[in-house]
């Protein structure tokens, strides 16, 4: 026989080292041992020779036998190390079992490229094994010492050729194998099928042949498992466990020698003899046969063994089917490579129909590779060898399916029939071990099994069969999906797919369709979306986006990625003809009985073994499997292939974590669908085709996304726009009301909509009634002719003008088309809305036959619309919405909330009339009994910073309560509206008519009110409670939602408004004269800001929606636990007490509900690392994984799956933060040290600032500790002093976060848990030790820090705003308006002036709340301006936009002076007030220069300068540029020629030098809107 010739087993070619996002597995690359260090270790270790080994296999039979004691001091031999299963393979060893091996070897070929050769099998095994992002992420979670530990003391590559006599070890290398290896799993093969028969035949079959010589010679062997393929032919069914395929010759060794001896004589195509034999088998192609040929050649061996006589050792054969991504481990969807199932989800996700139409309803037979894995290692530990020389051989023996022509000659057929397969009986793994599974109902019998298997070699057949398979439609349905949304592809749903006309049985011996699998087609197609993802194609306005100053992450490497994807899909393409027999149509029934026997019985003695279930492959693909878990799996494998085989670094996991749902996932599968068909349908129309249907939709979809993302009022003035939006709408609307299957929908599907499962208008008049009976709106009535001597019947008539103006009026035809209209709406601006499957069951079980009233964070416009859908969509109580007069402004906007149900009020309690109030809050009632559901936010608007607002006192918390709690209203009658008002007129104007419920005089009312309640004697009001749930109306339930946006739409428009000064209507025409020359600004001009913003394209996807929804109120429950509780005096304070009371409770429920979002703790962390100037992306992992187990530890949830890659989440977020604009990436590549910096712009700190502030509540507490422990030097403090620093930052910011705390249980509980982290320590009674420094805890020092720098931006802010306030030193008194712009404005001087890092002090938001702090501290007191200055003054100041009714706010009586005269002790309240504000000061006196210098000492590295007077110069500065505006030659005033005191001539002064110099030179328009912001007129970098 001639030598062989080295083969290569992979195309190194393929392989891409300059991968993505990953950093390197190792800063060093770990010292490897020569083969004498590994030979000389193990000289210390006696090899176990057979006898051992038999004492050893009966020692283990007496002792508990487990996984880990199996592979103890073990040498394990891998070849195919670089190949998908066996990366994967080695993963599971090191990851599980690094502690228990003595060595693994790996065999590597030695590359035959010519720069490559000079490569050690060292540098190979960093480069092409190592690098791969599952060793990456294995090398941090186990630590990076250990890992490198690891590697260097128990891998040990090797160059070797399985081709080659020997493997073609080195001598050394070769004597070391055979000596120690006491393992070997051969996962080497060349998978490509167009191979030349000899290369295929030569690697596959003669390399195993070589293999097993090795081990024949190998001393200790206690395992070899070898992989093969399982396959399946249309002319016979698959081989049994106990069977092997069939050869065209009898003797596979003549049939090799054959093969590899007629090589070198003459070409293969032109060898008749090769030809011939292949032409009389049953394989397709050269791999299959191959491998076949392998499996007969292993079993020749134990033939020829058994008849000599010769020790056999344990040998075991795996045959798969197609391998597919992982499902959890290493990484979930990780894939390497094009291989298996791989190549055809790639190929199917790029159009190429691969799967052939008619094999719909045939099985998906992909199996997971992590669960290949574990049965590889299960196999080991399990496998025996004969224990005597009686023993079942597997042989070639075929079972002829029904129909199918008779096999080639050589292949013996038997007619034996098919006998029932047993079932396991071993324990069931629970679905929770994996997070994709959903427990079916569904079982299947119990058999015995045997407890071995019977044959030898043994034959284990994965397989899905009895894994509870699906069939393609569904598999495909989840890859169409996937490729769909991440990519902008537009592939056919499965029913277009596998349609009718299309599944024909004889397609695939065809000529290609033009749509079927072409090598060619799929690499042109690759290749054109390819060009079109780097060009921007698929854009939400189809243009080309306008370039941009920095070049995103995911375009940094596009024309590499785009070439590196090509190769992928033409080896796919390449290889797709291999894989073509292994996507059939076999059924399931066909699979089972397949299915191996043997295999059950291998995974019922590895859960004997396996006591953790490291091992179990139960916990990869469980008993219950249904159809959610393979149609998630195929999901996630989808998204595997484009991140981790196309090195796509932007995308994110799609699966959603197990016992999530997602709103807008439609699955296009009947029996994976919720009943929402109405909701995800599209409308019949008898006019227009359902192609016109879709394009109106999607200019609908269009037009409400623009509006929402820009500026609304500015779009919406868009008359044309508008006209085309009512056009759409008023189609589909007579559409959606012609529909008679919208029409007329089931009964129970219809009684989640209240009153609207009625025909419109069926008790509109019934609600005038009762609405006009309502004991309120009669006593406004009477209180308004009484006192304004104003007839009866107008104030009846103006309650009607009332109540018609606030009504709702939608009805069902249109409540369908709403909710499809927004799952159409959120399904192109998101990728996902999530909401947790327990959520939802609480609210239905919660509200069943009661009122419930959902209250949202106000974040978004859509937060309303977003929980209306979910009610719908998940057949909620569908509340609805009490909206804000404003938001009837909106236009098309303000069209989708009226169809979906709102209803417009006056929220702010000022503007509203008592006879307003009335009706408001008896219509609040009728919805609330006639429809069962309401929604509204407790906060006056959308939060603009991310941060809780503060409660705003609407009463609409109070109206839910009265209506549950009093009865104010009387039930339906038949009476008509016009006879209920003549008896309303009618009525007696001094006494408002009675209530039906409390008919018979002297009893007490079942429906008692909350006045009532309170003054009830206590023993009749605990009769009164007993019986209380009996008597009231139907009890309401709070639902507190709290929604994160990862993406919010409006937030380039909230940051305008949050860095604005919003410009007061001014009366005059003319702008003021230009301003004075002493405020000096930079030009505009070097704003370059504004070239950015113009033409940034939209993003197509806004990331995912995390619908929160915390612990539910109940009214009636809160209210009883109050009675017994409440000490209120009066029935007014207890009402009021009741609803605080409710409102702190919906409050803290929000803040429960938060679900985290990985953007959120990635844009706290770029912005912490401003103190650094820049983070690297290795500190990110680091950080994140830290906030990830705090987050976990504080009981909230975090949209983090265990198992998701880490740089696909940081990417993902780069995306999602417009990377762009606001991130600064320095360098080329994205690696593990690659510095990521914000942006320094007051836009882009804001923007990032926001999501930041999302999870400042969760830590909280935490923050206030760190900032008080980083504002001490010594490391031993009192802890007196420690407490009095926290309380007084507690009592500064309470009302920033919205807190009601116990200050002294809140510091108590803080100091015990820093006590158990062991970073404090009590001395005494009275001192605190500080533990943790730089030097000597350099990473819990920067957790500290961190937890500091979320709430530094916010101090820096209170400290400038106070130093804004010196002003107050030069004039009495300022317009409370006009304080932000002044802090705007002293924020930019100390920004440039390197005084403050944080752009986020340009807020006004915050600016406005320290002046309501100061006020409530006592530094500050409020003055109406009519009361204090003179008309003329008022006059100059109303020309300026200043209104007469504005509030001026001037310095407290103790402060006027500025602190020269010391506070009374005969006025305690003043002294305890100053006191409070400068608790650490402990000075006799106070004035706003030291709560300036106290707030200061809060700030980030205020303590190394607390010896100074820098604090207090600061102040003085601020206050002499103050001053020098005011130094101008000619005043306002005088300017006006008008004579004003000095006082209020310095404050018109300086009011008019702040508003003029907001208005550019020459931009007369920019008095018609907000003032231009302080941030564009500095380039602040």
């Amino acid at each position: 026989m001639s030598p062989v010739p080295t083969i290569s087993i992979t195309d190194p070619d393929l392989e891409s080292k300059d991968y993505g996002a990953s950093g390197n597995a190792s800063p060093i690359t770990p010292h490897s041992p020569t083969v004498f260090d590994v030979v000389k270790e193990l000289e210390n270790k006696e090899p176990l020779v057979e006898e051992d080994l038999a004492v050893q296999d009966d020692l283990l039979e007496e002792q508990p036998k487990t996984v880990h004691s199996f592979y103890h001091q073990k040498t394990i031999l891998l070849t195919g190390a670089t190949g998908f299963v066996g990366k994967a393979l080695l993963w599971k060893l090191i990851q599980s079992l690094h502690d228990s091996v003595e060595k693994i070897i790996v065999l590597l070929r030695p590359s035959t490229l010519t720069r490559q050769q000079d490569r050690s099998p060292s540098r190979r095994l960093q480069d092409e094994i190592l690098s791969n992002k599952a060793f990456v992420s294995l090398r941090r979670s186990m630590g990076a010492p250990l890992f490198d530990a690891v590697i260097a003391e128990k891998i040990y590559p090797v160059f070797g050729d399985v081709t080659l006599p020997s493997l073609g070890l080195e001598e050394e290398d070769h004597r070391m194998v055979l000596k120690y290896v006491n393992i070997i799993f051969n996962c080497a093969a060349n998978v490509d099928g167009n191979e030349r028969l000899d290369t295929s035949v030569k690697i596959n079959a003669w390399g195993t042949v070589n293999l097993a010589q090795l081990a024949n010679e190998c001393g200790s062997l206690s395992a070899f498992v070898h992989l093969s393929m399982l396959q399946h032919c249309e002319r016979v069914a698959r081989a049994d466990e106990s069977s092997l395929y069939p050869l065209p010759v009898d003797d596979p060794v003549a049939l090799l020698n054959t093969i590899l001896e007629q090589e070198n004589d003459f070409p293969m195509d032109n060898n008749d003899n090769v030809r011939d034999l292949l032409n009389r088998s049953i394989y397709s192609n050269g791999y299959l046969f191959s491998k076949s040929l392998a499996e007969h050649l292993l079993v020749q061996e134990v033939i020829k063994k058994r008849d000599t006589v010769t020790h056999q050792y344990p040998l075991s054969i795996m045959r798969c089917a197609p391998i597919g991504p992982a499902v959890l481990e290493p990484l979930i969807g990780w894939a390497d490579g094009v291989n298996g199932a791989n190549g055809t989800i790639l190929l199917t996700g790029k159009g190429s129909r691969v799967i052939q139409p008619h094999f719909g309803d045939g099985v998906a037979d992909v199996i997971p590779v992590d669960y290949v894995v574990r049965m590889l290692i299960g196999c080991a530990a399990t496998m025996s060898r004969p224990r005597s020389s009686e023993f079942e051989i597997p042989t070639v023996k075929w079972k002829t399916q029904p129909g199918a022509a008779s096999a080639s000659a050589g292949t013996t057929l038997t007619d034996e029939p098919i006998k029932d397969e047993p079932v396991r009986t071993h324990r069931r793994t629970p679905s929770g071990s994996s997070r994709m599974s959903v427990r079916s109902s569904i079982y299947l019998p119990r058999i015995s099994l045997p407890d071995q298997v019977s044959s030898f070699p043994a034959i284990y057949q994965l397989s899905v069969g009895k894994l509870r398979p699906v069939s393609w439609r569904i598999g495909y349905e989840a890859i169409a999906q996937y490729w769909n949304k991440a990519t902008g592809a537009n592939l056919p749903p499965s029913k277009s797919y596998f349609s009718a006309s299309s599944a024909s049985p004889n397609s695939s011996t065809s000529t290609p369709s033009p749509g079927g699998l072409s090598r060619a087609r799929t690499v042109m197609n690759s290749l054109r979306s390819a060009a079109g993802y780097m060009n921007g194609a698929g854009t939400a306005t189809g243009e080309v986006p306008a370039p941009s100053s920095s070049t995103p992450i995911v375009d940094r490497n596009a024309k590499r990625a785009s070439h590196r994807q090509s190769r992928a899909v033409d080896k796919a393409a390449k290889l797709a003809y291999t894989m073509k027999d292994t996507i059939h149509s076999a059924t399931p029934s066909l699979l089972q009985k397949d299915t191996s026997v043997n295999a059950l019985v291998l995974i019922n003695n590895v859960q004997s073994l396996d006591v953790h279930g490291e091992f179990d492959p139960s916990t990869i693909v469980p008993e219950d499997a249904n159809a959610a878990f393979w149609y998630n799996y195929f999901n996630n494998a989808s998204y595997g292939i484009h991140h981790y085989v196309l090195h796509e670094p932007s995308v994110r996991l799609p699966g959603p974590i197990f016992g999530w749902s997602c709103a807008i996932q439609t699955r296009g599968i009947p029996e994976l669908e919720e009943d929402c068909s109405v909701v995800a349908r599209q409308v019949n129309s008898s006019i227009f085709s359902q192609d016109q249907i879709v394009q109106r939709t999607a200019r609908m979809v269009a037009h409400i996304k623009a509006l929402l993302i820009n500026n609304i009022p500015i779009v919406s003035a868009n008359k044309n726009k508008d006209d085309a939006w009512l056009t759409d709408l008023d189609d589909t609307l007579d559409d959606w009301c012609q529909d008679s299957d919208v029409i007329h929908p089931d009964k129970e599907r219809r009684m989640a909509l209240g009153k609207w499962r009625r025909k419109v208008g069926s008790n509109d008049e019934s609600v005038k009634i009762i609405v006009l009976n309502d004991k309120r709106v009669n006593q406004a009535i009477t209180q308004i002719t009484q006192n304004a001597g104003v007839p009866k019947q107008t104030a009846v008539n103006e309650a009607m003008k009332i109540l018609m103006r606030m009504s709702e009026r939608t009805q069902l035809a249109f409540v369908w088309f709403t909710g499809s209209f927004l799952r159409s709406l959120l399904d192109d601006m998101f990728e996902h809305v999530r909401i947790l499957d327990d959520s939802l069951r609480s609210i239905r079980q919660a509200t069943m036959g009661k009122r419930v009233v959902y209250v949202p964070v106000a974040k978004s416009l859509l937060d309303p619309l977003l929980v209306w859908y979910i009610a719908i969509r998940y057949q909620l109580p569908v509340p609805a919405l009490a909206c804000d007069e404003a938001m009837s402004q909106l236009g098309p906007v303000s069209d989708v909330y009226r169809l979906a149900g709102a209803y417009y009020l006056k929220r702010d309690k000022g503007k509203r009339s008592p006879l307003n109030s009335a009706v408001t809050a008896a219509y609040t009632q009728v919805l609330m009994r006639e429809h069962g559901a309401l929604s509204f936010c407790l906060e006056r608007s959308r939060s603009r910073t991310g941060k809780y607002g503060e409660p705003y006192p609407d009463g609409l918390v109070e109206m839910v309560i009265e209506a549950t709690l009093q009865s104010n209203q009387t039930t339906r009658t038949p009476s008509t509206s016009s006879s209920v008002i003549s008896r309303v007129v009618s009525h007696s104007t001094e006494t408002p008519p009675g209530s039906p419920d409390s008919s018979v005089p002297g009893t007490t009312s079942p429906t008692m009110s909350i006045d009532s309640l309170a003054t009830l004697p206590s023993q009749q009001q605990q009769q009164q409670q007993v019986h209380q749930h009996k008597r009231v109306h139907r009890d309401a339930i709070f639902v507190p939602i709290h929604i994160t946006y990862e993406n919010l739409p409006e937030l380039p428009h909230l940051i305008d408004e949050v860095l604005d000064q919003q410009q007061p209507k001014r009366n005059s025409k003319t702008p003021p004269s230009s301003p004075p020359r002493s405020i000096a600004r930079p030009s505009e001009a070097m704003d370059k800001r504004n070239k950015l913003l113009d033409g940034s394209d939209i993003p197509k996807k806004g990331g995912r929606i995390l619908f929160g929804v915390g612990p539910l109120v109940s009214v009636q429950e809160v209210a009883d636990r109050f009675n017994r509780d409440s000490n209120s005096s009066t029935d007014e304070n207890y009402q009021n007490d009741l609803v605080q009371s409710i409102t702190k409770q919906i409050h803290k429920s929000q803040c429960k509900a938060l679900i985290v979002s990985p953007t959120s703790l990635i844009a706290s962390i770029i912005l912490y690392g401003r103190a650094t100037h820049g983070v690297c992306i290795g500190k990110i992992k680091d950080l994140m994984e830290w906030l990830r187990f705090e987050i976990t530890e504080a009981g909230h949830l975090i949209d983090w799956q265990v198992g998701e890659d880490l740089d696909s989440l940081i990417l993902s977020a780069f995306r999602l933060l417009d990377e762009s604009k606001n991130i600064i990436v320095d360098g080329k590549e994205i690696n593990d040290d690659t510095n990521i910096r914000v942006n320094d712009h007051a836009d882009n700190v804001m923007a990032l600032s926001y999501y930041a502030n999302q999870i400042i509540d969760i830590f909280l507490l935490d923050s206030f500790f760190a900032i008080v422990y980083l504002s001490f030097v010594e490391s031993i403090v009192e802890e007196d002093d420690f407490k009095d620093r926290f309380r007084f930052l507690v009592q500064l910011l309470e009302r920033e976060f919205v807190l009601d705390w116990d200050v002294e249980e809140q510091f108590n509980t803080i100091i015990e848990i820093y006590l158990t982290k062991n970073m404090i320590r009590r001395q005494d009674n009275h001192h605190i030790q500080l533990l943790v420094n730089m030097e000597g805890d350099a990473m819990r020092y920067e957790h500290l820090v961190f937890l500091a720098s979320l709430m530094y931006p916010t101090i820096d802010a209170y400290w400038i705003t106070s130093c804004s306030l010196s002003a107050l030193e030069a004039v009495p008194m300022l317009p409370r308006c006009i304080v932000p712009l002044l802090t705007q404005w002293i924020a930019t001087h100390l920004i440039t002036g390197r005084r403050t890092l944080y752009r986020e002090v340009l807020s006004t938001e915050s600016s406005r709340t320290a002046v309501d702090v100061f006020m409530s501290m006592g530094f500050l007191t409020e003055i109406h301006a009519k009361e204090k200055l003179s008309p003329d003054a008022q006059i100059l100041l109303h020309e300026l936009g200043i209104p007469t009714t504005e509030i001026l706010i001037e310095l407290s009586g103790q402060n006027s002076d500025g602190g020269k005269t010391p506070v009374s002790p005969i006025d305690p309240q003043g002294m305890m007030k100053a006191v409070m504000a400068q608790i650490e000061m402990n000075r006799a006196n106070s004035n706003m220069a030291d709560l300036c210098q106290q707030i200061d000492s809060y700030r980030l590295n205020a303590a190394s300068q607390r010896e100074t007077f820098q604090n207090h110069q600061v102040f003085q500065k601020c206050l002499k540029q103050i001053k020098g505006i005011l130094q101008a030659n000619t005043s306002f005033a005088k300017k006006r020629r008008i004579e004003l005191p000095e006082d209020e001539d310095g404050l018109v002064q300086l009011v008019y030098s702040l508003l003029a110099s907001s208005v550019p030179s020459g931009d007369r328009a920019a008095q018609a809107r907000a003032l231009r912001r302080i941030s564009e007129a500095y380039n602040l970098r």
